[in-house]
């Protein structure tokens, strides 16, 4: 089963393990209540949300999780956070959806699992689009 979360959960536990600790080390510092170690790494790290959602968001480092209300400026946010794809480099944005993503199937089954059923993400000659149901 997914987990799922908020997107501001997804922002805060991405911007940790991009900080340079890593998925798993930081489900071990979330699960093992390291607030100072977390805030060395990443100073805006909110520690109440961390230790309210404790158990919930070492899973979805772990396991993976879907986001209960992705917007379109949190899709572009989380390409960016969670793999590093920038706007105009690694895809393009058009009429609020993003066209050309090059990645592989494995990145797509994660993008699938984050963003639907919201977000419809569909591969087309090697390449990927992320639309939004109402635009289908």
């Amino acid at each position: 089963m997914t987990i799922t979360i908020s997107q501001a959960e997804a922002y805060q536990i991405e911007r940790i393990a991009h900080s340079g600790l890593g998925r798993e080390k930081t489900a071990k510092l979330i699960e093992a209540g390291e607030w100072s170690t977390i805030k060395d790494s990443y100073p805006k790290a909110d520690p109440e949300m961390l230790q309210t959602q404790k158990s919930k968001l070492t899973s979805a480092l772990q396991e993976g999780y879907s986001i209960s209300f992705p917007t379109f400026n949190g899709v572009r946010n989380l390409l960016h956070l969670r793999f590093g794809l920038e706007e105009g480099k690694d895809y393009a944005v058009d009429d609020k959806s993003v066209q050309g993503l090059k990645a592989d199937e494995a990145t797509a089954a994660v993008l699938r699992t984050m963003f639907e059923p919201l977000w419809k993400v569909e591969a087309n000659s090697g390449q990927l689009s992320i639309i939004h149901i109402s635009k289908l």
